[in-house]
């Protein structure tokens, strides 16, 4: 999307409040309806779902819808754990580089406000857990390692650092939340090669805690997780001072924003 208005929306259906895009100015790809609500068996459990069958790209506002589902988990004082997952074959395909076109200002704006929604993500006070049920690419595969603990679908995508083939460097706050999460040589070869790690070599890796057969044992294996967790009923304040203290330099990263050594222009210019 070069331009255009996109209004943000939303409507419930149920218990479920969906924050959606007025998007009929922007490509298919680019749709993303954000939907949240908690579960019926256990309300201090909130599912956060990306869905439609988009790549679930990140732009200035689907990042904000993204936000608005947070906000709505956040502010109810019952949640104490929260599962974020997706529909269709992508569970995100990274940055809205489409949107961004040959703008290097809205370039620097969307990466900024994922630099927020990354450090949100490490720090937010209830446990955090991601059901990957698709590609989580680039962006889409930082955005899963943001969050407390990952499991994901075997029979639907691959997890991956794909800055290399894109030709987009990492900046210092994203290679900061990737190092934390990755041990050692996995982190060399994901950011140096862009390998593809299915579910199971994700394990192994380090990018997932388990790998599940497919979308839907990866979801309830997920479900299952965050009951476990929202039943110890965790002090908030306390649930994020210990993940301030353990991300303190990630955080300091991508507070400082930046966005590598290359000019956003140049950059821009070579994709």
């Amino acid at each position: 999307m070069a331009g255009g208005e996109c209004v943000q929306k939303s409507c419930r259906q149920g218990n479920v409040l969906i924050w959606f895009l007025d998007l009929r100015l922007l490509p298919s790809a680019a749709r993303m309806d954000v939907k949240v609500a908690p579960l019926p068996e256990d309300a201090s459990v909130y599912v956060i779902t990306l869905a439609g069958k988009g790549e679930h790209r990140y732009n200035e506002e689907s990042l904000a819808a993204i936000n608005r589902a947070l906000d709505d988990v956040e502010k109810d004082a019952n949640a104490a754990a929260l599962v974020i997952s997706n529909e269709g074959k992508f569970f995100s395909n990274g940055l809205d580089l489409a949107a961004v076109g040959d703008n290097p200002g809205r370039f620097q704006l969307i990466v900024a406000d994922f630099h927020k929604l990354l450090k949100r993500l490490l720090l937010f006070p209830i446990p955090t857990v991601a059901a990957i049920c698709g590609h989580a690419a680039a962006a889409g595969c930082m955005f899963a390692l943001a969050m407390d603990y990952r499991v994901m679908s075997a029979d639907r995508g691959y997890i991956f650092l794909s800055e290399i083939d894109i030709r987009i460097p990492l900046t210092a706050g994203m290679n900061a939340v990737i190092r934390s999460k990755i041990p050692g040589n996995n982190f060399y070869k994901a950011v140096l090669s862009a390998h593809k790690y299915s579910a199971k070599t994700a394990v192994g890796a380090g990018f997932v805690d388990a790998a599940l057969p497919d979308p839907a044992s990866t979801l309830k294996e997920a479900l299952d997780r965050a009951k476990a967790l929202a039943a110890r009923n965790f002090d908030r304040l306390i649930y994020n001072a210990l993940k301030g203290e353990m991300f303190k330099q990630v955080i300091k990263d991508l507070e400082d924003g930046g966005f590598g050594p290359i000019p956003a222009e140049v950059l821009l210019s070579r994709m």
